[in-house]
């Protein structure tokens, strides 16, 4: 498929340009021959390192740009587009997406959020040097024990001196500044202080590296400000100034949430790409009376499900991204969809390949040994101090909500916005647009509007929604009247549940309605199976899967592999030898 791109859309050129040099210079990922390719990729993995040449790629492309927005000298101004360009990085290893990516993008966010005008041009200066950044966000109470840390701050001089543990946190070693949530004697605060890497690091003592099962190239390890004391590393207090305003740091961590939550697990779409990728592989090399050979009605199901749970992950990652630019004060919610539910079916989509590869999913080399490195790194991308618990928290208080929103603004252009994955016509993020909870939700306001426009397979798998639609809604109004001790329980994870694929149906359909005029998108075939798919989450007795829509994905499929092209919704080039 070719992207037919707008000529006077100098942005969205210029973010194909930069993804399309990353891949030419990574290359072949299955070229055993490639010092870039995937079995130098998991001898890094087994020696628990980053490849060096990898960082050194990275480097020289200027990576660290990514996270900084345009008005400091970076390359950031959708967050979408940032996501793309990641995807390149952990499509070949998650623990160098996340060890020299993701991790200081996390730290940064809250810098541009929140930072003086000096605190901004410096973590820009450091990132833009190829610096790191590291960040110890605030303990929700749904606590995540892996990454707990009590840190505490008092006033001293112009900052306030640190004091305390973090337990976990990757790139610590590395980082020359940390963005640190203290406790403070005017309650929870957000904190600039020099990192390990930095000369004013030194009263910072680092703890025994941590071991992990994923991403086992990310030094995950703790830090303890011991302050300076005699015989706890012999440094000098670190000292942290405030970012934003004191005992203000649990609302900015609840302000960049929607900017991190859903612009890094659409970066863990490149990991799931290549585990399917290498599952399809695996099947066009068996012959024809295997049972995971293309002859094989099962693996023919499996290879097309796992394609199309990458099409609606893309789907809601499009949404919930462009959220932070045109619907900033529905973004919290949609970034905790997106936390929520695209890993539980990432899990489903690496289970179900799993099956077709049988004992090679398990195999530590050979050709098909990246999927076990995958489905390793995967889970490790769903960790973070906004979790699942807290997504689904989250969540429970937009349907608490629900019953009394406003009806959905009339479609617009702006709407349309949300959906159209080439349109580069984002108005600029603003963190702190999400301060006041939504009167409306856009998308599933969305949801009957665009099922009348649908056809065939795909008004069958929408009027399924449409009514689902309806049981929530019935839903939601029976637990808001309920006591609020008895909010909480099984029957709000439920319907959270069911509030979560509803969105992800909402942005299928939002993408086909807004679809491009040529090319895979402007078809019915993949939104029909991609809503038939969430419709048997939903009600599995309800709908089946049209087999001629999925004739058509499983050649849509096959052709991409054969000319070396993303599962996802921009079909993007990938590096060849």
């Amino acid at each position: 498929m070719t992207t037919v791109v707008d000529p006077v859309d100098s942005s969205e050129v210029a973010v194909q340009e930069r993804i399309a040099r990353l891949e030419h210079d990574f290359g072949d990922l299955d070229d055993p021959g490639n010092p870039l390719g995937a079995q130098q990729f998991l001898a890094a993995d087994e020696g628990q390192r980053l490849l060096p040449a990898a960082e050194r790629l990275l480097d020289a492309f200027g990576l660290n740009a990514e996270f900084v927005p345009v008005e400091l000298g970076g390359r950031l101004d959708r967050l979408d587009a940032l996501a793309r360009v990641l995807r390149a990085v952990f499509r070949r290893d998650a623990a160098l997406g996340l060890g020299y990516g993701l991790t200081s993008y996390l730290a940064a966010v809250v810098v541009w959020a929140a930072g003086t005008p000096g605190q901004r041009q410096e973590a820009a200066g450091l990132l833009l040097a190829q610096g790191r950044m590291a960040c110890a966000y605030p303990e929700p109470p749904e606590r995540n024990d892996f990454l707990h840390n009590r840190l505490t701050a008092v006033p001293s001089g112009t900052g306030y001196r640190v004091g305390g543990r973090k337990e976990a946190l990757n790139n610590a070693a590395r980082a020359g500044a940390l963005v640190l949530f203290a406790d403070t004697p005017e309650g929870p605060s957000a904190l600039l202080a020099p990192g390990p890497a930095h000369p004013d690091g030194g009263g910072i003592r680092l703890l025994p590296r941590r071991p992990t099962v994923g991403v086992r190239g990310c030094a995950v390890q703790g830090l303890a400000f011991d302050g300076g004391r005699d015989g706890d590393g012999g440094g000098r207090p670190v000292t942290g100034r405030l970012l934003g305003a004191a005992g203000d740091g649990t609302r900015l961590a609840e302000h960049v949430f929607p900017l991190t939550r859903s612009a890094g697990l659409s970066m863990a779409l490149g990991c799931a790409d290549t585990a399917l990728r290498t599952t399809t592989a695996f099947a066009r090399s068996r012959r024809q009376r295997s049972p995971s050979s293309l002859h094989s009605s099962r693996t023919r199901t499996a290879l097309v499900n796992a394609f199309t749970d990458l099409l609606v992950c893309d789907c809601l990652s499009l949404v919930a991204t462009r959220a932070a630019h045109v619907l900033p004060r529905e973004s919290r919610t949609l970034g905790a969809v997106a936390k929520y539910l695209l890993p539980m079916i990432l899990t489903e989509t690496m289970d179900d390949l799993s099956i077709v590869l049988g004992s090679e999913a398990y195999a530590t080399s050979g050709s098909y040994a990246i999927f076990q490195k995958t489905a390793r790194d995967l889970p490790m991308l769903g960790l973070g101090s906004a979790g699942a618990s807290a997504s689904r928290a989250v969540l429970v208080a937009q349907l608490l909500r629900l019953p009394s929103l406003a009806a959905p603004a009339p479609d617009d252009d702006g709407l349309a916005r949300l959906f159209r994955p080439f349109d580069a016509a984002l108005p600029p993020c603003e963190p702190w647009g999400n301060d006041l909870p939504a009167d409306r939700d856009s998308l599933l306001g969305s949801l009957e509007e665009s099922a009348r426009h649908a056809e065939g397979p795909l008004a069958d798998a929408a009027a399924v929604l449409v009514t689902q639609l309806g049981v929530l809604r019935a839903g939601c109004a029976e637990l808001a009247a309920r006591p609020a001790a008895e909010r909480l329980g099984p029957r709000a994870c439920a319907l959270a549940d069911r509030y979560a694929l509803l969105v992800a149906g909402a942005a299928c359909l939002g993408v086909w309605r807004h679809r491009p005029p040529a090319g895979f998108l402007a078809g019915p075939d993949w939104a029909a199976t991609a809503l038939t798919r969430v419709a048997a989450r939903l009600d599995r007795s309800a709908v089946r899967m049209p087999a001629e829509p999925a004739d058509h994905l499983l050649a849509e499929l096959l052709h991409r592999f054969d000319d070396a092209r993303s599962y996802d919704l921009y079909a993007t080039a990938l590096g060849r030898s």
